[in-house]
């Protein structure tokens, strides 16, 4: 390991890609770039491990896992990453689309990094909650993996601090939680993210992906403006993507009976179940690995 800095004494140092687009204050990393770019940091040790990125400015940091080679400026990092609207990356792809919530200002994200010999586990949490392994690559050794970041906007920062957890700590509840956050499934998928006090954002899938933010007022649900993609869904889902889209027009309830979620609007009273995740990658989803 290097020496310890008289700065940083735990030496817990970030390393820029040499873009100029990132500030660095031994371990914490900020970008100061122009929107749309990216700018990325690197830790200076890594190996099996336990950290936490606390998180700050607007949501979309990736945070994960490069290596020295892999490790570079804008799209050329490669790794292994979660963040942005929630995805998994592989730094310039996507692995797994909505695998977690998404995060941002305040925000802790836990880390667990397990390697050994040919195979490679990361796991992650959020504020303390276990998301699960995000990605089980076997087969496969690159040397050795270490914490790393990137960020697109203005104000966004990441400070790293290293941990004792161990993988069981990252263990991803088998249920649902308490509130009506999280990924639902019955006639149609429906994912529910708070996104401030009594405001939700919601989004339904059938053919199409359908959102649109609600907010609670005076005890009662207004929905904004409905937003969907625009391809042509198959006929035996047209008539239920109508319906849904009605009932996020004029959705009057959003509640919690026991382990389900109740959705109802535009007469209609719609029962979804707790939907479990997408699980963790393989390598066969990493497409510079393959």
């Amino acid at each position: 390991r290097p020496p310890r800095s008289t700065l940083f004494p735990y030496t817990t140092l970030f390393r820029s890609d040499g873009s100029g687009k990132l500030t660095i204050a031994g371990p914490e990393a900020k970008y100061t770039g122009d929107k749309g770019s990216k700018g990325n940091a690197i830790l200076n040790r890594g190996g099996t491990g336990s950290w936490e990125f606390k998180v700050g400015g607007d949501q979309g940091t990736w945070v994960g896992v490069s290596t020295e080679e892999k490790f570079g400026a804008g799209y050329g990092m490669k790794g292994l990453f979660y963040g942005g609207p929630g995805n998994l990356s592989d730094g310039s792809s996507l692995v797994t689309g909505h695998w977690g919530p998404k995060f941002g200002d305040g925000d802790v994200i836990g880390m667990r990094l397990e390697q050994e010999g040919d195979r490679t586990q990361l796991a992650f949490s959020k504020n303390g909650v276990g998301l699960g392994v995000a990605f089980d690559i076997s087969g496969f050794s690159c040397g050795e993996f270490r914490p790393a970041v990137s960020m697109d906007t203005t104000g966004q920062s990441v400070s790293i601090t290293e941990t004792k957890a161990d993988l069981a700590a990252f263990k991803a509840s088998s249920g649902p939680g308490v509130g009506v956050e999280g990924d639902w499934e019955g006639r149609f998928k429906l994912n529910v993210e708070k996104v401030g006090e009594g405001s939700w954002r919601l989004c339904a899938k059938v053919g199409n992906s359908i959102n649109c933010t609600v907010t609670e007022k005076d005890g009662k649900m207004v929905s904004g403006p409905i937003m969907s993609t625009k391809m042509m869904p198959p006929p035996h889902l047209q008539q239920l993507e109508q319906e849904v889209t009605s009932i996020l027009e004029k959705l009057e309830g959003l509640r919690r009976e026991g382990e389900e979620l109740v959705v109802e609007g535009a007469g209609k009273k719609e029962i979804c179940k707790h939907a479990a995740g997408p699980g963790p990658a393989d390598k066969s989803r990493v497409n510079w690995i393959n």
